[in-house]
């Protein structure tokens, strides 16, 4: 079955409480989130330097991607010895 919609999603997860603010900023202004984003896109075609020169300070920090790893490279300590029975 073929998507009834014209173009693909794009599926972003922002935190809570930045998307609520930033809906109520918009709301506020009549404007929508998914415009907002288009014009944003519309934006950097425009002018890639300027519009990402703008957002600089507001750039969050790059979170790992994938599955996180079932123990921490980072830690050097070894897990505890099982206790031994008697013999």
């Amino acid at each position: 079955m073929s998507s009834q919609h014209r173009e693909p999603a794009l599926t972003i997860r922002p935190p809570t409480d930045l998307r609520k603010a930033v809906s109520g900023e918009l709301n506020e202004r009549n404007l929508e989130v998914q415009a907002f984003v288009v014009a944003c896109f519309n934006a950097l075609l425009a002018d890639p330097e300027g519009f990402l020169g703008e957002l600089s300070e507001h750039w969050p920090d790059k979170k790992p991607r994938g599955r996180p790893r079932k123990t921490d490279p980072a830690r050097t300590e070894s897990a505890p010895e099982a206790p031994q029975g008697h013999q």
